[in-house]
């Protein structure tokens, strides 16, 4: 892989849709059973359940409705679990931990619970718990993609690129179409040194999406050393879909830099700059333009 100037780290994983879609824990299986409920408790759960709501709000609902008396226990397991999921965006780690661990005294079964106490030890630098909680949460859903998918992406960030990729595929295997899915996988490829199966997998998520531009940015990286030309035609193609990205000018002025072509190396750097980056390494390369 290309060296750059930038301190970047590789391109980020796309979002797993379970428990970082909060409110898709659901409001359906809050107002389960709700007909009998009485008004107050009904009425916080309706918002606790609901998508769009700020984490404020939700934490503050969902905190009411598990103290309301007229809930049942389903009720009050799934509000936790909202609960634990507007905490963590909040940054309450610790809180989101014990909100999880109320869903599940309530409900221990429950995956998503598991899924959540991963996230919230994965925050607080408890690598080895999150490894457990979330081996806990695909063994309670052995057969849901978000259970795979989430542990696949801990997994990568963790150093585990075998173990994700393992995941990954198995999550496909319900959800071929999955396009963070496919992402997600071709980050792994790529770190397992497949760049080849890595860069056919990218090539086919930006046939189908052009203005996929993390698609392409990444597709340049595994190109960079064995393709540079196609890698510069797809950073052209990134600069153009995102014109404020200082990323794609970095790599593009590496890849310049490898093939002896200094001054357009020293022009896509400079672009970089005015874009905002900042680095040791660019800076002292800005200074030496010219000279």
């Amino acid at each position: 892989m290309v060296e750059t100037l930038s301190n970047t780290p590789p391109t980020a994983l796309r979002r797993w849709a379970a428990a970082a879609a909060r409110a898709a824990f659901a409001s359906a299986f809050l107002l389960a059973g709700g007909s009998g409920a009485l008004a107050q408790g009904a009425t916080f759960l309706s918002v606790c359940g609901q998508r769009g709501v700020s984490a404020a709000e939700l934490v503050r609902t969902c905190s009411r409705a598990m103290a309301a008396e007229d809930i049942t226990r389903s009720q009050r397991a799934a509000a936790a679990l909202n609960l634990g999921a507007a905490l963590l965006e909040l940054g309450d780690a610790e809180g989101a931990l014990a909100a999880y661990d109320g869903a599940l005294s309530l409900s221990p079964g429950a995956a998503l619970g598991h899924a959540g106490r991963a996230d919230a030890n994965a925050a607080l630098g408890r690598i080895g718990e999150a490894a457990v909680d979330w081996n806990r949460a695909v063994d309670a859903a052995p057969s849901d993609p978000d259970m795979r998918a989430g542990r696949g992406a801990f997994r990568l960030r963790a150093g585990n690129p075998g173990g994700a990729l393992e995941d990954f595929d198995r999550a496909l295997s319900r959800r071929p179409s999955d396009r963070a899915l496919r992402y997600n996988r071709a980050l792994a490829l790529g770190v397992l040194g497949r760049e080849v199966e890595a860069s056919a997998v990218l090539g086919a998520l930006t046939r189908e999406d052009p203005d996929d531009a993390a698609a392409r940015l990444y597709r340049a990286r595994l190109l960079a050393d064995r393709e540079p030309e196609a890698a510069l035609q797809e950073l052209a193609r990134v600069v153009a879909l995102r014109p404020e990205w200082p990323q794609p000018e970095l790599e593009r002025g590496a890849i310049l830099d490898r093939l002896g072509r200094r001054p357009e190396a020293d022009e896509a750097y400079l672009r970089a700059w005015n874009l905002g980056h900042r680095s040791e390494a660019l800076n002292a390369r800005v200074l030496s333009m010219g000279k």
